[in-house]
């Protein structure tokens, strides 16, 4: 058996009708992948171990930690089941054996 890359990302619940969960997620997922794998995004970098916030496909919010992420997310956007959280981190690699 292979092995694979852990995306380090934690995804907070979409709302809203499928289509408006579908474009929020994807548009999150976009902006998540990039900054996972270059470290930057619009010309903006980060450093690993930041939390970024997403909402809507835009950073709304970067912190030290997941804490501080989430608050600030919560205060743009009181919907727990909106936006989504990202640790800046380098994959990391499963080998199952």
């Amino acid at each position: 058996m292979g092995g694979g890359a852990k995306q380090p990302w934690q995804l907070f619940r979409t709302s809203g009708a499928m289509g408006n969960e579908m474009n929020e997620k994807e548009g999150n997922l976009r902006v998540a992948e990039s900054i996972l794998a270059e470290f930057a995004w619009n010309g903006r970098t980060f450093r690993e171990g930041q939390c970024v916030a997403l909402l809507d496909g835009k950073i709304v919010a970067v912190a030290d930690n997941p804490d501080g992420a989430i608050s600030a997310l919560r205060a743009i956007d009181p919907d727990p089941q909106r936006g989504m959280v990202i640790e800046v981190t380098h994959p990391v690699v499963d080998v199952i054996r």
